[in-house]
């Protein structure tokens, strides 16, 4: 399944770029995200607590960045599991920064694949949730980087 959008930050790109990179940051921005912890220098490690449809799930997963353009372009290569459901989520996110006026657009592509008993639930139920979980994190980036200039 391939999910696109953007979202536009009012913020320069080099802020933006700074906050992706503050891994304690962006992953309070990143709904359901806990005990995300760097374990390499581009891999790191954590849980992803959400609700798919019905369904709580409770992901272990890792995250490496594979390509890192400052500070435009970064790749990153996800696998997640939930041994309870007995499913595996895996992706690769891309996302691309782009100035726009005096603030910063926000492209991202997730090519993802489900295995399991998530992958009975239907994609169209991921895709909501993706969608949500990006709008709330553009939310929380938004109002961090406006916090630090109040």
């Amino acid at each position: 399944m391939l999910i696109k959008d953007n979202f536009v930050v009012d913020a320069p790109i080099e802020r933006i770029w700074a906050f992706i990179l503050d891994i304690p940051r962006v992953s309070a921005c990143m709904p359901g995200a806990q005990d995300v912890r760097q374990v390499e220098e581009n891999l790191y490690t954590g849980k992803l607590n959400t609700r798919v449809g019905a369904i709580q799930a409770a992901f272990d997963g890792r995250v490496e960045v594979v390509e890192r353009i400052e500070p435009e372009r970064l790749v990153a290569a996800i696998r997640a599991e939930d041994r309870r459901l007995a499913s595996v989520v895996t992706a690769t996110f891309t996302s691309q920064l782009e100035p726009i006026g005096a603030g910063t657009r926000i492209a991202y592509e997730i090519d993802l694949a489900l295995r399991g008993r998530l992958a009975q639930i239907g994609y169209s139920s991921m895709q909501q949730l993706i969608r949500k979980m990006t709008a709330e994190f553009a939310d929380c980036l938004q109002q961090s980087l406006s916090a630090e200039i109040n």
